[in-house]
């Protein structure tokens, strides 16, 4: 992880643009605003930094079939990653790097013995443990986009044995374990093959050892011809930082956590304030 450094302040210091390739944000706390809807500006910007010809992607923990609808709301050019980096698509080429089979079986039959909630999300096929909702009605979200980018939800299932039974591949692990967190958690840091994160309000995410949203980012990157130095990423939780690895100039949130602002550029206002677009504004050319 790089060293902290020492933002500027776009809300009280204006700056010079750069020269920007590539834009990767996040969604949730960051294009996102406290209604889940996207600001005018950061709108604007978007489409301002597409026409003069730089690639933006939405970079989101949130399952790729609904970053790709919330992208296609935005403009049909943006290109997605979703599953916290664990799939990408990029001008029509898309990738995926699953859970290992082994790491799963693991995870899931942990899970179960403890009797703790949790997501299992394949790229059109979300199996959930309990009867617990998701953040948003995914189903309802992609209910209107063609059958290869809709999302359905099977509630009260036996993980382990459907993991079994279904070979498709297993992208990412959402664990409902609040008032647990710590004691799951220290059950799966142990395991090989796997990634963890654990946010402030309980939640832990599982993916690839192999993913995340920095490794999608760079090989995008490759794929594109793109020098790292010149794309440019927008975050706002503890995912992002791995995003941030991946970018060569990195923008924390006004309401991002602190140690993703330790490791930014620049600080620009929060996602309530439009943020993204105040930075696209300001730093791209």
């Amino acid at each position: 992880m790089a060293e902290n450094r020492n933002p500027v302040d776009l809300r009280e210091q204006s700056v010079s643009p750069r020269p920007i390739r590539m834009v990767c944000l996040d969604l949730d706390g960051t294009l996102f605003n406290g209604k889940k809807e996207v600001g005018s500006l950061s709108r604007q910007q978007i489409r301002r930094c597409l026409d003069q010809g730089v690639e933006v992607a939405v970079v989101s923990g949130r399952a790729y079939q609904f970053a790709y609808k919330t992208a296609q709301m935005i403009d049909p050019r943006l290109s997605v990653i979703g599953f916290v980096g664990a799939y990408r698509s990029f001008h029509g080429q898309a990738q995926g790097e699953p859970i290992p089979r082994t790491a799963l079986n693991e995870v899931l039959t942990l899970l179960k013995r403890e009797d703790c909630p949790a997501f299992m999300k394949q790229l059109n096929t979300i199996w959930c443990s309990h009867d617990v909702p998701l953040s948003g009605d995914y189903v309802a979200y992609t209910a209107d986009q063609p059958p290869q980018h809709r999302i359905v939800v099977h509630s009260n299932q036996d993980l382990p044995a459907i993991a079994r039974q279904n070979p498709d591949p297993v992208y990412k692990l959402l664990i409902r374990a609040r008032g647990r967190t710590e004691a799951i958690a220290r059950q799966l840091r142990p395991l090989s093959g796997i990634r963890v994160f654990i946010y402030p309000y309980g939640d832990i995410e599982v993916i690839s050892a192999k993913a995340d949203k920095g490794i999608a980012i760079r090989k995008a990157a490759d794929q594109l011809g793109i020098d790292p130095a010149q794309i440019l990423g927008i975050g706002d939780s503890v995912n992002d930082l791995p995003m941030f690895e991946g970018c060569g100039l990195r923008v924390a949130m006004g309401n991002a956590v602190e140690p993703v602002k330790a490791r930014a550029d620049y600080i620009t206002l929060t996602n309530d304030e439009d943020g993204v677009g105040e930075a696209l504004r300001q730093l791209v050319q």
